[in-house]
């Protein structure tokens, strides 16, 4: 179904050269020049538990990857089928039976009409849906043990779907059966699997037509492997490739995503006359997208090196995916030559993919094994000297197609080692075809291409003192933004020169002496992960480099590469909207100096979360290149970082710091439901009153009726229920013409608040864009996107989650974006000169000072008591608000200048807020938008 939108969903289908004249990363050089960190504003904030609280990614095991789901769901069905046919058909112990037994236990089960555990078909289903996808990908199914393991799984598939289904009981799921964990850490891991996907399971209990193709309803009997037939314990222990090929393709399918929202941002630029900062919605857009699909690598990178613990670098698993022929040779060499005769397969390819790695380093980085790889695996499995030499030509070979794979630039010896194995084999041996037909990932966009750039850089890194900042030319771009290379705007390798010549040495000087060098960043794995990764990086240049780290840098270029021409729009707009928030907060504090009658400039809160938020400006220095602060995904993340921690949670502090905003909501509403005013009246207002809505904090649940809103303004301002029914009770009172207590106006209202204590306003209570970005919480995500057969074509799959994430995500944020345009620091300023004003006009001020000194208390309080015993007692209580006058209040009488307190404060009201300059409280400018298209997010 389409969506009133902004066709703003993103697809979810499934670097050679550049360097040009400069030659290697070595040609990036560093300086002596003053530290960068001197440019840095304001004293570091303590940022208290905003940076440590949810700042963290999940624990492993919390998040149900791809990896836990279909591995999971492998051993379920092995499991259940063990255990359920007589031991005589198993024939062996343990995970040591041979995979042969299956076809025995679906006969048995289908002979004696066995009734199947639903929850058994469900992974036996995902089972096959995971082994098909790798048996379906240009890398095949695998060895001939796993694409007959396949075999059997589609067989034991036609069998059990026919057989009669089990009451699900609690003591014969199959979860249960293979369940490992304590009922603690079982119960504290599903609660985490649920928040993070809780439509996962949606739809699981329906009827549903299956793919023929991947689940037929016949399948022919496989035959039985007879020499060495693999075990279960084989299978699981050689998974590596498959997940290896799982991996790749999963993060192809999410960079497809993440590009296709980039996309997006410069259709609807482009598509509509708009103003210019309205493209800031769609820049937050493809940056959460961005995030959630950083997250999700970084959790599958985690999941993938605990499933195989050897698989712990890029190049070990480009090796278990292109070595597996010259992995085969190895074991053959290690069992002929060495004197142990026995080998373990993982620990081949840790080796191969060591020697890989000797290509990715600079050969002058100290820390590079290519000299003493070989020699210590020779040594550790004691291989003769007919063995080594065999390896020591297996070595070369390795070093040699490594370079033909990633060339980093052009290189006359390099082509000449091409034509001359083009020569002899008579195949094609073409640079960057390891991960074909990936369109994100492969070819023009290789991924690996990127890791070696990154791990030749790293070498500057290390070289460099770090009190020492690296060089940056701002003329080289490479072949990248040349308008006389047509067609060549896709390919990521022509952007080598700007990413080592530009991007590598600002971002390290950012890494080293900007803000992130001096803090923890706030809800950095939420909001800047791609920025906690550089991090990483920078602080550990000889770690090998991570698929993480690699893919958020991917993701910076190929941001580049679908803004295309755009690029400059969207650097200038962001850095105008970045600095005009700080220009309008700036000018607030100013302001709010003048105002001798608030105490806004004495509150903690007020000049704790300023600092804070001021603080955050150090993320737009302009002492480092445009294009590495502000390219479309950095940009993204500091404007995220700025509106989700800064504006938003830090901003529920400040707006309502003066209790300001709980005492112009409930005079709006007050005049709203009883019809004096119209929400439209006062457009401002009605931004706060509909973001404010759900808030908890001023509301306590839903809006108040007439007879409610004193009583509710007092629970808000925190007194006690029973408190605050004697407050109304004393308003209504009033408003029908009783008289004052004899302790006068204020005494009541001062002995009941004594100890009062106001609650907070949580940010996730009025944007669920901020819980799912910055709480991770997804446990109400509705998947409105997907139709049944892709539902049912990407369940268990990793780029279904984060597309559900981030579609629900985008819908809440597109609700709540004119709320997120306010700044909430001038807005804060303008409401609690408001109170301060409507203290002045009418009359109270002098009241209040008295008020001040007799009970040595804050004159807001006093302001409190006057405005809900009066005003919004006369709303809430008078037969007639509009033209209602006290009868038996002299001394508050002749203050007044208007019998007519109501209509006198909603006209006031009204001229206050309408004359507020837009450009004073609105940092960028919000658009309602829809031209009725969708992309499709899964294929």
């Amino acid at each position: 179904m389409g969506k009133k939108s902004k066709g703003r969903k993103a697809s979810n289908k499934g670097k050679r050269g550049g360097v040009g004249g400069g030659g290697s990363a070595k040609n990036a050089s560093s300086s002596s020049s003053s530290d960068p960190s001197t440019c840095i504003k304001g004293k570091v904030p303590d940022f208290g538990s905003s940076s440590s609280s949810t700042s963290r990614i999940p624990n492993r095991g919390n998040y149900p990857t791809l990896y836990a789901r279909y591995k999971s769901a492998t051993r379920q069905f092995l499991d259940y089928m063990r255990t359920n046919v007589p031991n005589e058909i198993v024939g062996a112990d343990g995970e040591n039976v041979p995979v042969n037994f299956l076809l025995a236990a679906a006969d048995w089960m289908h002979v004696h009409n066995h009734a199947v555990d639903p929850a058994v078909l469900r992974s036996l289903k995902l089972c096959i849906r995971m082994r098909r996808r790798v048996a379906d990908s240009i890398f095949g199914g695998g060895d001939s043990g796993h694409r007959y393991f396949l075999e059997a799984c589609v067989f034991c598939w036609t069998v059990l779907r026919l057989l009669p289904v089990a009451e699900i009981t609690s003591a014969n799921t199959a979860e249960q059966t293979s369940r490992k964990e304590s009922a603690e850490e079982e119960e504290n891991n599903m609660h985490n699997a649920n928040r993070f996907s809780a439509f996962d399971v949606e739809g699981e209990e329906e009827e549903e037509e299956e793919d023929t193709d991947m689940f037929p309803t016949m399948a022919p009997r496989p035959q039985p492997a007879a020499a060495n037939p693999m075990t279960v314990a084989d299978l699981l222990n050689s998974d590596d490739r498959n997940d290896a090929i799982l991996f790749l393709l999963t993060l192809d399918e999410i960079m497809g995503l993440v590009a296709g929202q980039y996309r997006v941002l410069v259709q609807n630029a482009t598509r509509h006359k708009r103003p210019d900062t309205a493209l800031i919605e769609n820049l937050l857009d493809a940056t959460i997208a961005a995030n959630f699909a950083l997250q999700s690598v970084q959790q599958l990178e985690m999941e993938l090196q605990a499933q195989h613990e050897h698989l712990t670098t890029p190049c070990r698993l480009l090796a278990t995916l292109a070595l597996p022929e010259i992995t085969a040779n190895v074991d053959a060499i290690v069992r002929q030559h060495g004197s142990k005769s026995c080998i373990k397969r993982s620990e081949i390819i840790a080796f191969l993919g060591d020697c890989m790695q000797c290509s990715f380093h600079n050969q002058s980085d100290s820390w590079n094994r290519k000299d003493s790889i070989l020699s210590e695996f020779v040594a550790q499995h004691e291989v003769n000297a007919t063995g080594s030499a065999e390896l020591e030509q297996i070595f070369q070979g390795v070093m040699r197609i490594t370079v033909l794979e990633i060339p980093i630039k052009p290189d006359v010896g390099v082509e000449k080692m091409r034509q001359e194995l083009v020569r002899k084999t008579g195949k094609p041996h073409n640079s960057h075809s390891w991960l074909s037909r990936m369109n994100y990932i492969a070819g023009d966009r290789s991924i690996h291409h990127t890791v070696r750039i990154l791990q030749l850089f790293a070498g500057v890194i290390d070289s460099c003192p770090t009190d020492k900042k690296l060089l940056m030319d701002p003329r080289r771009r490479g072949m990248f933004g040349n308008p006389n290379l047509p067609g060549r705007l896709t390919k990521i390798r022509d952007m080598d020169e700007l990413l080592m010549s530009r991007l590598l040495p600002d971002w390290t000087n950012m890494c080293r002496h900007g803000i992130m060098g001096k803090i923890k960043l706030p809800r950095d794995s939420e909001l800047c992960p791609f920025f906690v990764q550089l991090k990483s990086y920078v602080d550990n240049p000889r770690k090998p480099v991570t698929w993480s780290l690699a893919f958020g840098v991917h993701v910076a270029l190929t941001s580049m590469l679908e803004v295309n021409h755009a690029l400059p729009e969207i650097v200038g707009t962001s850095k105008l909207v970045f600095d005009n928030y700080f220009a309008q907060a700036t000018n607030a504090a100013k302001l709010s100096l003048n105002e001798k009658s608030s105490n806004i400039n004495s509150s903690a809160v007020w000049k704790h979360n300023l600092g804070m938020i001021s603080f955050l400006e150090n993320f737009g220095l302009p002492v480092y290149d445009d294009l590495s602060l502000w390219n479309p995904l950095c940009a993204g993340t500091s404007i995220s970082v700025l509106n989700f921690f800064g504006n938003i949670e830090g901003g529920c502090a400040i707006i309502d710091c003066q209790a300001q905003l709980r005492i112009v909501m409930y005079l709006y509403h007050g005049l709203i439901i009883n019809g004096i005013i119209d929400e439209e009246d006062i457009p401002f207002l009605q931004i706060l009153y509909n973001g404010f809505k759900k808030c908890k904090a001023l509301w306590q649940g839903s809006l108040p009726k007439r007879g409610e809103l004193v009583k509710m303004f007092w629970i808000s301002f925190g007194l006690g229920l029973s408190d605050s029914k004697k407050m109304s009770e004393n308003a209504l009172l009033l408003a029908r013409g009783g008289r004052l207590p004899p302790d006068g106006l204020f005494a009541q209202g001062v002995r009941l608040c004594r100890g009062r204590r106001m609650q907070p306003i949580e940010p996730a209570e009025i944007s669920t864009s901020f819980r799912r970005v910055c709480e991770r919480d997804f446990h109400d995500v509705v998947d409105k996107y997907h139709t049944p057969e892709q539902k049912k074509n990407t369940r268990g799959m990793e780029q279904y989650t984060v597309a559900v994430h981030t579609n629900d995500t985008l819908d809440h944020l597109e609700d709540e974006i004119q709320l997120h345009a306010v700044n909430f620091i001038p807005t804060a300023y303008y409401l609690e000169q408001f109170v301060c004003s409507i203290t002045r006009v009418l009359g109270w001020e002098d009241l209040l000072k008295s008020f001040k000194r007799d009970n040595n208390t804050d004159m807001r309080q006093g302001f409190a008591i006057l405005f809900a015993q009066h005003l919004l007692g006369a709303l809430d209580f008078a037969a007639n608000p509009l033209n209602h006058t006290f009868q038996n209040v002299p001394g508050f009488i002749a203050l007044s200048p208007c019998p007519n307190i109501v209509a006198f404060t909603s006209s006031f009201l009204e001229s206050f807020f309408g004359k507020i300059p837009p450009p004073n409280v609105m940092w960028f400018q919000a658009v309602d938008s829809g031209d009725g298209t969708k992309v499709a997010v899964v294929k």
